[in-house]
């Protein structure tokens, strides 16, 4: 019972004065070794203070019985105390750690910041990618208007097919030319409105900057089309329709 009690005294006092220790220590090269020696040892006292424990329920004699219990008991605690403490040591110095080397990194980034011009520049790579993916989203919506533009350009001669028969509305429906016009102007005067609605929610989203003239000049005319085509032929429709005519 006493050599038992004794190597676990003696491992219990071991920790205690490294832990102490690494409180204080300032190297992190030290306190890494002795962080590995603590560490050993708090596994081995819950190892000797279970041995004991183990005897002490085995003693025949029920007062040297509760003695060895509850130094038992009392071990385990303190085990408890410095586990908690290592960890609570351990946890400040990454932190420690973590500021220090954020700090030399900030003070690194401003010393380099300072040798160098103040403008950013983008890396060549990223600049060469960012243009290929600019290139290849214009060419995706060039083709597509393009090939709407072709549609709309098949369907252009239904739209003047409409167009006449909405100007021949006086004999069929008994409205003047005069009239008629009236209405056309009207239906011009929205297209252009929602037109230029469009092309500025289209142009806000693309800087004339990081695009060539020419490809915001197709651009431009394409949505153009597009919007009036597709504007004018839903009016016309709705207005034969609306009268018969369709």
């Amino acid at each position: 019972m006493t050599s038992e009690y004794n190597a676990a005294q003696r491992v219990l006092h071991k920790l205690k004065q490294d832990v102490s220790e690494l409180d204080l220590l300032a190297s992190m090269e030290d306190a890494t070794v002795l962080q590995g020696a603590i560490s050993q040892n708090l596994q081995t006292l819950s190892k000797r203070i279970t041995e004991y424990r183990s005897v002490g329920r085995q003693e025949g004699n029920e007062r040297k019985r509760t003695t060895m219990l509850n130094r038992a008991s009392t071990m385990a605690e303190e085990h408890e105390q410095l586990k908690r403490r290592f960890e609570k040591i351990k946890q400040q110095r990454t932190l420690q750690t973590t500021h220090t080397e954020e700090r030399n990194e900030l003070f690194q980034r401003t010393h380099s910041g300072r040798a160098q011009d103040t403008a950013i520049v983008m890396d060549p790579q990223d600049e060469e990618a960012f243009w290929s993916r600019s290139e290849q989203a214009l060419d995706g919506y060039i083709a597509q208007g393009m090939a709407s533009l072709q549609n709309l350009r098949e369907q252009r001669g239904l739209l003047h097919d409409a167009h006449r028969r909405i100007l021949n509305a006086d004999d069929t429906l008994g409205l003047s030319r005069s009239r008629v016009f009236r209405i056309g102007f009207k239906l011009l005067v929205a297209v252009h409105m929602f037109e230029a609605a469009a092309m500025y929610l289209v142009c806000r989203h693309i800087r004339r900057d990081q695009v060539q003239l020419s490809r915001m000049v197709e651009l431009q005319y394409i949505g153009s089309t597009l919007v009036f085509g597709i504007f004018t032929g839903n009016v016309f429709y709705r207005q034969l329709v609306k009268h018969g005519i369709a």
